[in-house]
Formats: C-alpha cells, structure tokens, sequence
C-alpha cells in the first residue's frame, strides 16, 4: 500500500454502497470469507450476506464474534472492525453487524484514473461481448458489462472472477482501431443485469499504451481526475 491509513471521525459516514464485496476475517474462528453487503440501518448496524456454502458451523454460532470487514471503493481499500450481533440462517445467511467506530482508508491506486464513457469489447471464455469503459488509467480500468442476454451466463461470470484474465479492446474517440490489453479481473459487483468489473492491465503493445497514454493526456486537462 502506498500511503499510510487515514482514519475517519467516529461513527463516520462509510464511503460503501450495497452491494459492495466485502472480506471478512473471523477473528475468533481464525477465517476468512467473502461476503456482500446488503443493507443496513445507518450509524447503527450493517447486514452482510454471507456466502451460500457449508460454512462448516451454523451461522448462529457467529454471534458475539469480532470481525475485520474490507472493501475496495473508487480505487482505495477501507477497512474497519466490526462485531457481529445477530444473525438469520433463512432464507438467506445474514450477519448483522455492529456500525463500525472508525473506518481506515488506504490509497492503493498511483496513477490517476479519469472517468469516461468508452465502448469496448471482452472475450468471456468463447464469447465476445460489448462492454462499456467507464473510468481508465495507463494501469487499468473499470467496466460495466451487460450480462442479461449472454448465451451462457454462468460461464461469462465465471470468468470474471477475482484473478482470472481476459482480453479487452477499447475504442478511443476519432480511432479507428480499438486499443488491445490482457487484463487481469481485480474486483467486481454485480446484479442480475450486469458485472462492474475492475481491471489491472497487465500487457499491451507498445502502439495501445502510446495512444491511451496521448488520449490521458488530453483529457486531464479537461476531465477532473477521480
């Protein structure tokens, strides 16, 4: 991480939004999950959905444990200890948590990203599908993908997963030839119609890194940097 944590005034407002994957490490039980934020009351408690495996304990035993909660948000990482005070094993695992005191902020991101509205295109595994750029940097990008008509969507989503790669072509404004880049997935949300997809570049030809980098060029004397 590149600078040090920033800490928030007590009972902050949390920079979240629902449906935001969260890492949760049990402190007690010495495990860690992967979870989703689904509601809450504000400044009271948080509900985060936790996953539909076997967790190989009833969700009930989670009461009173003490937990780490973090996230990824526009480019940082928020963290913050949490308790959890009750649970609901149906129809869906729900830990409600106990509104966080303070919130740690640490800066991951050290290139600035510009939000843009760019077409593209994704290769999931045996189909090419439209994708829309919606902020870029010289290291990488944010996407929504429209995974509502996809012929086989379990596959696509698949292969958006945390670490896995894929390649994705981006259309600059007045070029003709899209920008090519192998990426790798470094976060994601998603709903029933569509996957926002966080993306690390990680190849590019020499041609598509001098021409995204002419193009951010341009617009940072335009566009406020996010």
């Amino acid at each position: 991480m590149s600078q040090p944590a920033h800490t928030a005034a007590p009972h902050p407002d949390i920079p979240i939004t629902v449906g935001t994957e969260l890492l949760l490490e049990l402190l007690d039980l010495k495990l860690k999950m992967r979870g989703e934020l689904v509601g809450g009351e504000h400044r009271r408690y948080l509900i985060v959905k936790l996953p539909g495996e076997d967790l190989g304990f009833g969700v009930e035993s989670l009461k009173g444990s003490r937990m780490i909660i973090r996230y990824l948000f526009k480019g940082s990482i928020y963290g913050f200890k949490s308790e959890v005070v009750n649970t609901l094993a149906s129809p869906s695992r729900l830990a409600f948590v106990a509104y966080p005191e303070k919130v740690e902020e640490f800066k991951v991101r050290n290139t600035p990203r510009y939000e843009c509205i760019l077409p593209g295109s994704a290769e999931l595994g045996s189909e090419a599908i439209e994708i829309v750029v919606i902020d870029i940097s010289l290291k990488g990008c944010r996407a929504i993908i429209n995974t509502g008509e996809l012929r086989d969507r379990e596959k696509a989503l698949g292969a958006l997963d945390v670490g896995k790669e894929l390649v994705v072509s981006v259309q600059l404004p007045g070029a003709e030839e899209r920008l090519h880049f192998h990426c790798e997935v470094k976060n994601h949300s998603r709903d029933s119609e569509r996957v926002v997809v966080g993306l690390l570049f990680n190849e590019s030809d020499n041609r598509s890194e001098g021409r995204l980098s002419s193009f951010l060029n341009l617009i940072s004397a335009v566009k406020p940097r996010e």
